[in-house]
């Protein structure tokens, strides 16, 4: 057991080094972000967490949506802290596009990888690697031909996934290399 934890932690840290390796400084703002309320049909509630107006945030459409919470990649990594409570892990490890640290938050089925700007934490990447987590409309586990008759043709394709691009965020599905999808990622794109 002890074995796989730290197989699973240096995997972790090898993910986390990659995602972090295309960081860059971004300017935030100085306030807060808020969330906006909606009413589901079925008695559902979606909460949309936003920046304010003064913050600059990634325009795209590839956002990670949870217990009817809904994050973009660039958001401040607070907000998500708060809609998805405390039950994570904080790592944070040397960074390879900077002089700093990058900060892991892994939570069960998911991780959100972070970065530092003017001391305030930003979401960079979100990675899904639970089955049970619908990432609208696909899920580790499926077909990638599911996920390609979903969001179309992708920017970017191999054997081994797909990267699909919007604005500033890019979604990439991860696959075995065959046709199972074993990793969903939602990141901000440079």
């Amino acid at each position: 057991m002890k074995k796989t934890k730290i197989i699973t932690a240096t995997i972790g840290l090898c993910i986390a080094a990659s995602f972090m390796a295309g960081c860059s400084s971004q300017q935030g703002g100085s306030t807060g972000e808020t969330a906006a309320v909606q009413r589901l049909e079925g008695g559902q509630t979606q909460i949309a967490i936003e920046a304010s107006e003064s913050d600059v945030l990634p325009e795209g459409k590839y956002r990670f949506s949870y217990n009817g919470f809904e994050i973009v990649p660039g958001a401040k990594v607070d907000t998500a802290l708060d809609a998805f409570g405390d039950d994570y892990d904080r790592m944070e490890v040397a960074s390879c596009a900077y002089q700093g640290v990058d900060i892991v938050y892994t939570y069960p089925g998911f991780t959100l990888y972070a970065y530092t700007d003017a001391g305030v934490e930003y979401i960079n990447v979100i990675e899904i690697t639970n089955s049970l987590i619908n990432c609208g409309g696909i899920s580790v586990g499926d077909s990638i031909k599911k996920a390609k008759e979903l969001y179309g043709e992708p920017t970017v394709g191999d054997d081994f996934g797909v990267l699909y691009h919007d604005g500033k965020t890019d979604l990439q599905i991860s696959t075995d290399g065959v046709d199972t999808i074993v990793a969903i990622v939602y990141k901000r794109a440079e």
